[in-house]
């Protein structure tokens, strides 16, 4: 009897059971395909760290200093700058391709990190395609900078100071694939259609602008490219001399110096910019946060004032468009070849 009762027992919950079973599964379908740290709305929990692949004091290291204070308040985390130079931006640039997808660990890169390294490098450890992308937060010209001291007051004192004795000029590049090495190469480029002989001069490479610019300062080389938020420390100390701006307009900060166009060298075009982004596969929702919280950022009056200060202003694009920005400057310095 009581053998009886159990199957009679089991019977019923069977019927009970079966579509409850159905119920469930079908309940939980939409969350299968979800990973793991897909949940919004506890991100982030914890701290953030912006990897930047340049030495601090460089544009993109004061771009992201600026950027993670009013995103901390947006987020209610810290958010933690860390420079990483080394290996033309790749050493840091890999270390946040290889970490986990999970929004902890982000990149602010510039064209030195994405596009140049699309167009020129080769052998990369990652796909510059592949990263995520975020957001591109702000936008500056390049400068062509010599040292104050320097008899060079416009571009074409240095033109003629090459020709004289191209052996004596120093350009200061960051190891082939930064901003300031496509500026270099199109002035040379655009010297060398002149009929300037450039053969003689010379290349000295640093780890990033962070450390071109004590060095031009110094007068350990003669001459590179930075952008106004690398240069305007040491620009206002009286150590450095701004000869002309890549921008299409002259720099409202520099209304006196001319542009590159102005001084006879329209090619020499390229200038800075500065993104976020992330490892491979960082999950939308997390994404989507962040992209909101640079929206946010770019919105305040205090962060549009440090970026003009240091001469940036804000140019934000969501991650998709982004994204083609890049690769699209990428395609067209493919063209350009290192001199």
């Amino acid at each position: 009897m009581k053998i009886q009762m159990s199957r009679q027992g089991y019977k019923q919950g069977s019927n009970f059971l079966g579509p409850l079973f159905v119920f469930l599964v079908v309940v939980s379908l939409p969350f299968l395909g979800l990973p793991a740290n897909s949940g919004a709305a506890d991100w982030p929990a914890k701290p953030i760290t912006l990897i930047v692949p340049w030495s601090a004091g460089a544009s993109t290291d004061l771009t992201a200093r600026i950027m993670a204070a009013k995103m901390s308040q947006i987020l209610r985390v810290p958010i933690q700058v860390v420079t990483k130079p080394g290996g033309s931006g790749m050493i840091g640039t890999l270390d946040v391709m290889q970490s986990q997808p999970d929004g902890y660990t982000l990149l602010v890169d510039c064209g030195g990190t994405s596009s140049i390294q699309y167009a020129w490098a080769k052998d990369l450890p990652y796909k510059v395609e592949d990263r995520t992308y975020i957001a591109r937060i702000m936008y500056s010209p390049f400068s062509m900078i010599v040292p104050a001291s320097s008899p060079w007051k416009t571009v074409d004192d240095l033109v003629k100071a090459i020709r004289r004795d191209p052996s004596a000029i120093s350009f200061g590049g960051i190891g082939g694939t930064g901003v300031p090495d496509v500026c270099i190469a199109q002035f040379k480029d655009a010297l060398m259609k002149k009929g300037v002989d450039v053969s003689k001069t010379r290349l000295i490479t640093y780890k990033g602008t962070g450390e071109v610019m004590p060095a031009i300062a110094g007068g350990h080389v003669k001459v590179s490219f930075a952008s106004p938020p690398s240069a305007t420390a040491l620009m206002d100390a009286g150590k450095l001399r701004p000869l002309a701006v890549t921008s299409p307009q002259r720099h409202k900060g520099w209304p006196s110096v001319p542009t590159m166009t102005e001084s006879g060298f329209p090619s020499v075009d390229l200038s800075y910019w500065a993104g976020l982004g992330g490892p491979p596969d960082t999950p939308a929702n997390i994404v989507k946060i962040l992209d909101n919280a640079v929206k946010e950022a770019l919105k305040d009056s205090e962060v549009i004032s440090k970026l003009d200060k240091i001469g940036g202003v804000p140019a934000y694009q969501p991650g998709d468009q982004y994204k083609k920005f890049v690769l699209d400057e990428g395609d067209s310095i493919k063209a350009l070849k290192l001199k």
